[in-house]
């Protein structure tokens, strides 16, 4: 029944781009990676703020991962890193100026293990600073490979489903809400999004498949907070498993999704003993079955290639102050006018994600938070109205931004499609109907 609806509305999407002007030029992708794994020893650790030690050792590298994508004269970029978040100017500057990029989304799948540049325990002065611009010339390099590497690309989408979290915050019997971290019974509790979006980057000339963009909601913190090893977390053994089952010549990219509010059932206890299996690999490597088994049953993405896109900075009030403010730098993109993708910084609740997939225009959307599309500072969590009247981590503290900015941004993300598939005008229809009829 799923695969039946998503066909339909596959057709519904093909049957509107008759309608439009094709854009020139076929579809063209380049993949690219680096190895951005800071040193092993003494790394300040991100996502903790109890941690008082740096690093002593790598459980497993962390990586940036580009897809470009070129239709025409537009071309794009979606890096995928191993961090906690990453805003850039100077990788959106250098993307454009060497690589004539004219849109960077990087998304961060918020690993709790990797380098936390803003701390002041690095072990030389500016460590945080230089370990940051080193990180940059690595994500430049993945993009560029990518833009250096491109071939003639076709794309289809699939979906998958598996739930390996829960909703962190645990209604109490006065109506509030308190966080919920640990969850070792696995007991159900949503919301929770258990979709598995998968985009396939096929070889046109080859019919091989490339690469995959694969997008989940859940907080990365399977390794829990004594662990002081570098890792990828659960989207890192994914991404490992996908790719040593699909060949060396695919590259398996994540899309953290709105996973503010979900946390993971599998956080493990004894990280660092020998030989143990940890919390990361158990749910990484489920996903990655999941992934697997779902990307047989994608469906090609028909019609005329075309990207779009949209950036917009929203201004917001700070919730707590009358004088400051919080900017969200964001942007919409639409791929074949079926592929919609909202880029979201901060760390969305989940229910971002919920209603931009309800309400977008488009038969397969894409929710990318913890992306940034540029170097303003990402806000801090983002929690919908219920969520800030109802309180708790995350929704009353540990954030700033004005209650209802959540519902503006997805709004904003949803009007954008809408724009670009030419369905706001600049007069009354009616009074369009008229100037058409009478230039007749």
């Amino acid at each position: 029944m799923k695969k039946m609806h998503l066909a339909i509305l596959l057709e519904w999407c093909f049957l509107g781009m008759a309608t439009s002007p094709a854009h020139a030029g076929a579809l063209r992708a380049g993949l690219g990676r680096t190895d951005i794994t800071p040193p092993a020893r003494g790394t300040p650790l991100s996502g903790y703020s109890a941690r008082t030690s740096g690093s002593i050792g790598v459980l497993d590298p962390l990586q940036a991962r580009a897809l470009v994508l070129e239709c025409g004269d537009k071309r794009m970029a979606f890096v995928a890193m191993d961090i906690i978040e990453f805003p850039s100017a100077r990788v959106v500057e250098e993307a454009k100026k060497r690589f004539g990029i004219g849109l960077v989304l990087l998304n961060a799948s918020h690993t709790h293990f990797g380098p936390n540049f803003h701390s002041r325990r690095w072990p030389e002065p500016d460590g945080g600073k230089k370990a940051f611009r080193q990180t940059e010339d690595r994500v430049i390099e993945a993009i560029g490979q990518a833009a250096e590497n491109m071939f003639p690309a076709r794309l289809s989408v699939g979906k998958g489903e598996i739930t390996l979290g829960y909703h962190r915050l645990q209604m109490q019997p006065d109506g509030r809400r308190r966080p919920l971290f640990r969850n070792p019974e696995r007991i159900p509790q949503a919301p929770v999004d258990p979709e598995v979006a998968i985009i396939r980057i096929e070889d046109a000339d080859s019919n091989t498949t490339r690469g995959l963009l694969v997008g989940y909601a859940c907080h990365p913190v399977n390794l829990a907070q004594r662990c002081l090893l570098i890792s990828a977390d659960y989207p890192g053994a994914m991404t490992a498993k996908v790719e040593k089952a699909l060949g060396p010549n695919v590259l398996c990219l994540f899309a953290q999704g709105g996973g503010g509010s979900v946390n993971p059932f599998f956080i493990e206890e004894r990280t660092g003993q020998p030989d143990a299996v940890t919390g990361h690999k158990i749910m990484g490597e489920l996903l990655a079955d999941e992934v697997l088994r779902a990307v047989k049953t994608c469906e090609p993405v028909k019609g005329p290639a075309e990207i779009q896109w949209r950036t917009k900075t929203l201004a917001f009030r700070d919730r707590w102050s009358s004088t400051a403010t919080v900017p969200v730098e964001m942007a919409t993109v639409m791929i074949n006018r079926t592929i919609g993708i909202a880029a979201v910084p901060g760390e969305p609740f989940l229910s971002l994600q919920t209603m931009f997939k309800r309400d977008a225009p488009v038969a397969f959307p894409l929710f990318s938070g913890y992306t940034c599309v540029g170097g303003v500072e990402p806000p801090d969590y983002i929690p919908d109205i219920r969520a800030a009247a109802e309180g708790g981590y995350g929704a009353s503290y540990t954030t700033h931004i004005e209650v209802g900015a959540a519902e503006r941004i997805v709004n904003q993300a949803v009007m954008d499609l809408f724009d670009m598939l030419g369905m706001f005008f600049d007069v009354p229809e009616d009074q369009k109907a008229r100037t058409k009829k009478a230039a007749k």
